[in-house]
Formats: C-alpha cells, structure tokens, sequence
C-alpha cells in the first residue's frame, strides 16, 4: 500500500524518491510510479497537493508540480522522458524501451503525443480548464491555470487534436495486433501502454473501485466532447483494462 513521508523527508532521503500527486489520478504521476514498480525499484513517495504552495518541494525541485523523481544526488526530473530514462538506467530489465532503434523513437513519439506538450493530457487540461472557466470557476482554478497557463484558442482546438491522436493510436493497435502482438509497440509490454493507461483517467475513468476519484470531481475526469467520445474506440477501452489488471495497483492510489 502506498505510504506518503514528508517532503522534507524526501529532500532527505539518500536513494530513489518519487514526489506524487495527492488526491486526483494524474496521468504523469500515476505513470512514473507505475514504470517503478514494475522494475521492481524502491521508493520512497511524498505528496504534492494541486493548488498548494508545497514550498519544501519547490525549494528542493524546482517544480511545484508533480511527478518528480531523483536518484541518491542526482537533479530532480520532471519530464515525463527524463524519468523513464532514469528507470531505464536503474533497472535495465524488464525494458519498456524496444532495443530496436525505429521501434524506440516509435514508443517515444507516441509517449510524447500521450502525455507531452500538446499531447492528450495536455489537451484535455486546457479542456478542463475551459470548463471551469465557463463555469465561473476561473477564480478558484486561478493557481493552476495561472502555473499551467490557459488559451482559449487552443482549448477549442484541444477536442480535435486528442480525436486525431485516438484515431490513430487505435489504427496502431490494430495493425500490431493483425501480426499477433498485444502491444503497442515492438514485441512486449512498452512505456506506450503505462502512459495510454494512466492517460484514461482523463478520458474515461475506471469504476470507482478500481479508480477512487472523488465523485464529485468524476464528470471533470470524462471526457465529453463527441469527437473524442466518437474516436474512443473500444480496442483502445480493451487495451486499458487489460494493461492495467496485469500492472498496476488495483485499486489505483494517489
């Protein structure tokens, strides 16, 4: 079970640590600390609360924004490609980078177009966001809009954008799985399937027994938007379930 130490103690602590966060399934968060585990890496975990000031963990990273990870004296990492590399070095088996170089910058785009910047995370903030925004919420949603950053135009884009990529990650899952492979990319389980996993929290949230958001936040979490509602294909839903009963933590903790 997930056990939280102070973000002094994280500062601290002399070997790998994983700063997450707290009370929400964020996709970055729930990811990095899923590819730990499933190298089989100790960590010690500390809190980030979304909204808060979390000095101590700004003051040690740089970031007031999570996941962050950093090894014995190594820089704190917050990119998404910077932790996994670091996993990837620590714990070189099992590899959730194909050894095939083509198949490598496949899984690395394709992680980039899920979670990088004007990937379907990102979009689907801006999303929620305008939501707010349109809600009269803008006031309270202030410190993450503000960190984050908000516009208007690419909020009206982002439904497009995250249809298109849909569209296409189920053309490749459908094109591995005609030559027999249940994978997104290369022969076995990749980064690609943690980060298409954990990112469906923000499209379609698992039941609450799996995925224990606060019911009041659930309609924020799915995805409304009929393009996108539209481009979810059900071999994308399929993938999910399975990616996540055989690797992560069931249910999901944050």
């Amino acid at each position: 079970m997930l056990a939280y130490t102070t973000p002094a103690e994280i500062v601290a602590h002399d070997g790998l640590r994983i700063v997450l966060v707290r009370g929400a399934p964020s996709p970055w968060s729930q990811a990095a600390k899923t590819i730990l585990e499933i190298k089989g890496l100790d960590y010690a975990a500390a809190p980030l609360d979304v909204g808060g000031a979390n000095e101590e963990i700004v003051a040690w990273s740089g970031q007031n924004s999570a996941p962050v990870v950093a090894w014995r004296d190594g820089p704190p990492l917050n990119r998404w490609l910077d932790i996994l590399l670091l996993a990837e070095r620590l714990a070189p088996a099992p590899a959730l980078l194909p050894a095939d170089p083509l198949q490598r910058a496949l899984a690395i785009g394709l992680g980039h177009e899920i979670l990088g910047e004007r990937g379907i995370a990102w979009n689907r903030r801006l999303q929620m966001f305008s939501m707010a925004v349109q809600a009269g919420m803008g006031t309270r949603m202030a410190p993450l809009i503000d960190k984050y950053g908000f516009d208007a135009d690419d909020a009206a884009a982002a439904g497009t954008r995250i249809a298109t990529t849909l569209h296409g990650l189920a053309t490749q899952l459908r094109a591995q799985q005609a030559r027999g492979v249940s994978y997104f990319v290369g022969e076995a389980l990749s980064c690609v399937d943690i980060y298409w996993t954990s990112v469906m929290s923000m499209l379609l949230p698992l039941p609450a027994a799996q995925c224990p958001i606060r019911e009041s936040s659930r309609p924020a979490f799915t995805a409304t938007d009929p393009q996108i509602v539209s481009a979810l294909d059900p071999i994308l839903v399929e993938h999910r379930d399975r990616i996540f009963k055989a690797h992560f933590r069931d249910p999901m903790e944050f």
